[in-house]
């Protein structure tokens, strides 16, 4: 019996708000005779896991390592398969073609702190449309939809900011500014050294050299130090809320395209371009 193919698109959906890379494995094509039929999906995780099935068998066994390849691939790959007894040991006779489309988890902008900074950057980053929002407070009346009505997830966390707090990844970007410089302190020394590929603190110059002093009185080295965007923002003049907003997202887009350019130059650098 076939598989309602809502069922699988609201497993992608799933997958991609839970910020899994995965790899989907589609038949395209099918000539003679083969297990499924066109349009029949499989997901496959990094770990060799996968839900649904295209056919299981030699054939399902082959694709899954060609999808487990396709982790490493920038681009859809197409592959076909031969269903005979000499290549696969499969008696079906029929020949399919297979895509492979790897999910990676977009950018992630984590924003600790809800006051003025904390809203006005929520909104214009929402309205960019360049990253998935989430904004993180301890306090019930800026931890708020209302406050907050653009993001894309809003976080009411205890006051360690631990609770429901996402797990960062290699494409979390996160800014920190919330009201306190005993938070501002917990949240750098947390993430200064987790995944991430942006980290930013907001603050005076004085405030910076302060916190950089302390920070390595703990043990924090100058090298990792170097990692943290702070003062936050580039320079472009302006206290208001608004523009001090404006100029994280400026930066936020800097460091993102900076990314991007350098994971291009690898690639052709590679021969994969």
């Amino acid at each position: 019996m076939r598989r309602d193919p809502e069922t699988i698109h609201r497993r992608i959906a799933d997958l991609l708000r839970e910020r899994r890379r995965f790899v989907v494995a589609t038949i395209l094509e099918v000539k003679g005779s083969a297990p499924q039929r066109a349009g029949t999906r499989m997901i496959i995780h990094a770990d060799g896991t996968f839900e649904f099935t295209i056919g299981g068998g030699t054939f399902e066994a082959e694709v899954i390592q060609d999808g487990l390849a396709a982790f490493r691939e920038p681009l859809p790959l197409h592959r076909e398969y031969r269903l005979t007894k000499s290549e696969l040991g499969m008696y079906c006779q029929g020949l399919v073609r297979v895509m492979f489309e790897s999910y990676s988890p977009g950018p992630h902008l984590m924003i600790f702190g809800g006051g003025h900074v904390g809203q006005a950057l929520s909104r214009i980053s929402a309205a960019s449309e360049l990253f998935s929002v989430t904004v993180i407070d301890d306090r019930p009346q800026f931890a708020s939809s209302k406050k907050h009505p653009d993001a894309d997830a809003v976080i009411l966390t205890d006051r360690k900011f631990l609770k429901d707090v996402p797990v960062t990844d290699a494409e979390s970007y996160i800014v920190i500014v919330t009201r306190c410089h005993a938070t501002d302190m917990l949240l750098v020394e947390r993430y200064l050294e987790q995944p991430a590929a942006y980290i930013g603190l907001i603050g005076s110059r004085a405030k910076i050299r302060q916190f950089r002093k302390e920070l390595m009185a703990t043990g924090i080295s100058e090298k990792t130090l170097d990692h943290l965007h702070a003062p936050i923002g580039l320079p472009i003049g302006g206290k208001d809320p608004a523009e001090v907003a404006i100029s994280i997202l400026a930066e936020l887009i800097q460091v993102k395209n900076q990314k991007t350019q350098a994971a291009i130059k690898l690639e052709v650098k590679d021969g994969r371009a």
